[in-house]
């Protein structure tokens, strides 16, 4: 009962005007957790770190960097893995380097939608791919998400992004949600 109180307490603050402007940049860090579409396996773990200028109210820039883990017990991959990790736990490993262009509403509110695009590269590393094997291949990543302000320098983030991954010929997929902390700092004029 009192997770339902928060969360409406939430929704309540959201909704009142904030004399906040546009924030000159941003410090975000997060827990998330990716879904491989082609697998159809979760990597519960992970988590995600960006650094992010806006230009003026409504465009900025931002630089993602993010990590998913994901343990296999006794392990059967499939047909590129051979005898010798067929039954062996491993552990598996994304790691992704990104940056492009976001587009956010900073109106007069304390809830700041936003949408985005990201380029970049991933490493994969594990067996992800194929037995063991070290990957790193192009990554494109839209995605959307919503600050809530709990402060006029602190907010809350939730965010959900769709992950392409091209690596030797082959697109994977991967969708990706997370839940973190924003740092606000300085104001644009």
């Amino acid at each position: 009962m009192t997770r339902i109180g928060a969360v409406l307490g939430l929704l309540l603050l959201a909704g009142l005007p904030s004399s906040a402007q546009t924030p000159r940049a941003e410090i975000s860090g997060g827990y998330a957790v990716m879904h491989d579409q082609d697998r159809a396996e979760t990597f519960p773990a992970g988590w995600v770190a960006t650094v992010a200028g806006n230009i003026n109210g409504w465009i900025g820039a931002v630089a993602e960097v993010s990590g998913s883990y994901r343990t296999c017990r006794d392990c059967q991959r499939g047909p590129f893995t051979s005898a010798t990790f067929r039954g062996t736990d491993r552990n598996l490993r994304v790691y992704t380097f990104m940056i492009g262009p976001r587009f956010a509403s900073h109106a007069l509110s304390r809830v700041t939608p936003f949408a985005q695009v990201l380029l970049g590269g991933s490493h994969i590393s594990g067996g992800v791919q194929f037995d063991g094997a070290l990957t790193t291949g192009f990554t494109y990543q839209p995605g959307v998400g919503i600050d809530v302000d709990v402060t006029p320098n602190l907010g809350l983030r939730l965010q959900g992004d769709y992950r392409v991954i091209r690596t030797e010929g082959h697109d994977g997929k991967a969708s990706r949600v997370l839940a973190g902390v924003v740092w606000r700092q300085g104001r644009l004029p």
